[in-house]
C-alpha cells in the first residue's frame, strides 16, 4: 500500500511572510514535534523558500518567526508606504538604476536561519525551492538529492539557495551560484503548489489520491484596481504602490488555489487572510514598520483561531513523516 505523503506549500510576499512564520510556529507548537517530522516534502518560493529552508534545517518556526521580527527594518524599510502619487514615484527614483535594498542584511538574517555553510544535501526533510535561471532564461527548482536524478544542488549551500529564490527584481540584485544568475522564483510560481504535487506524483511515485497538502499564504491573496487609476498606464503607473507585483501575485495564487481544490479536493487546505482596505495602506512586500509587523502577528492569530480547531489541521499535525532516503551523486543511497 502506497504511504500517504503530506506535502507544505508555502507563497512568497516578502516581509509578508511574517505572517507565514507566525502561522507555522502556532501549528508547530500544537503538533509538539517540529514541522519537517510532520511532512514528507517541504516547498516555498521567495521568502517561502527561505522558511522552507530553514524548517528543513531543524530550526524551529518560532525562531524564524522571531527572525523576522527582529530583523525586518534592517533588511527592508522601517517605513510606512508612501502615500499619493508624487510620494510614490519619488520612492520609484530609489531603485531607478539599481535594486532598492542590499543583499547583506538579508545574508545574515538568512545565515542566523540556516547557517552559513549547511549543505541542501544535509537537509534534514525534502524540499523543493523553485527560482529563475537568468543565465539559461528557464525557470528551475532547486531539490534535495531525494531522486537518484538529482545530483545538481546537493552540495549547495542552502543560503545560496535561499538568496537565489528571493531575488525579487527591482528589490534585491540577482544573485549568482558559480558562474549563474538567479532571480526570484515568484516570477512563476508564487505558490509553489502544483510544483510540490507534480514532485510527489512523479518523482516520489505517489498517487494522486495519497497525496494531502496544506498550503499558507501572505495575505497577498486579493488585488483589484479602481476606475480612478485610469486605463492608460505607463511603467511608473504600474510600478507605483506595487501594482504590477500584487496583481500578478495575487492572480497567480487565486488560480492556483482554485485549481489544487479540484486536483486535491478535501485533501487540500489553504490557510490565508486577506487584508482590510485600511490595513492595505499600511502593509506592503518591503515595509517592516512595527505596526505591519502587529499587523502581520494579528491576522496571523486570527488564522490560527480559525483554522486550529478543524479536523484537517488536526490530522495534518498528527502525521508523522518518513525519515527522507538520499541518493549520492554515484546514485547509491
Amino acid at each position: 500500500m502506497t504511504r500517504l505523503c503530506q506535502l507544505l506549500c508555502l507563497s512568497g510576499g516578502g516581509y509578508l511572510g511574517l505572517y507565514t512564520a507566525s502561522v507555522l510556529a502556532e501549528l508547530e507548537k500544537a503538533s509538539g514535534k517540529p514541522l519537517r517530522e510532520t511532512f514528507d516534502l517541504l516547498a516555498g518560493t521567495s521568502v517561502g523558500g527561505i522558511i522552507a529552508l530553514g524548517l528543513a534545517a531543524g530550526t524551529s518556526a518560532a525562531d524564524i518567526r522571531d527572525a523576522f521580527i527582529e530583523n525586518g527594518s534592517a533588511i527592508f524599510s522601517n517605513l510606512p508606504p508612501p502615500q499619493g502619487e508624487v510620494a510614490r514615484l519619488l520612492d520609484l527614483r530609489r531603485n531607478f538604476k539599481k535594486a532598492k535594498y542590499r543583499t547583506e542584511p538579508l545574508k545574515a538574517v538568512i545565515e542566523d536561519i540556516v547557517g552559513a555553510n549547511l549543505l541542501v544535501g544535509d537537509l534534514g526533510q525534502r524540499v523543493i525551492v523553485p527560482a529563475v535561471n537568468l543565465t539559461k532564461g528557464r525557470p528551475q527548482v532547486f531539490k534535495t538529492p531525494h531522486h537518484p536524478t538529482f545530483i545538481r544542488d546537493l552540495h549547495l549551500k542552502v543560503v545560496d539557495v535561499a538568496l537565489a529564490t528571493s531575488a525579487a527584481p527591482t528589490f534585491f540584485p540577482v544573485h549568482q551560484i558559480g558562474g549563474e544568475l538567479f532571480a526570484d522564483g515568484g516570477l512563476y510560481a508564487n505558490s509553489p503548489d502544483f510544483l510540490a504535487l507534480h514532485e510527489a506524483e512523479y518523482f516520489l511515485a505517489t498517487p494522486v489520491e495519497q497525496v494531502r497538502m496544506l498550503s499558507i499564504g501572505t495575505t497577498t491573496g486579493q488585488f483589484s484596481f479602481s476606475n480612478a487609476t485610469g486605463k492608460d498606464l505607463g511603467w511608473a503607473d504600474w510600478l507605483a504602490g506595487q501594482r504590477l507585483t500584487s496583481a500578478m501575485i495575487a492572480s497567480h495564487q487565486i488560480n492556483t488555489d482554485a485549481m489544487l481544490k479540484h486536483r486535491l479536493a478535501d485533501r487540500y487546505l489553504r490557510i490565508d487572510q486577506i487584508q482590510s482596505r485600511e490595513q492595505e495602506r499600511h502593509l506592503a512586500l518591503d515595509v517592516a514598520t512595527d505596526a505591519a509587523k502587529n499587523d502581520m502577528l494579528g491576522l496571523a492569530e486570527a488564522s490560527v483561531r480559525e483554522f486550529l480547531p478543524k479536523a484537517f489541521v488536526k490530522t495534518v499535525l498528527a502525521h508523522s513523516a518518513g525519515q527522507p532516503k538520499y541518493y549520492t551523486v554515484g546514485g547509491g543511497t
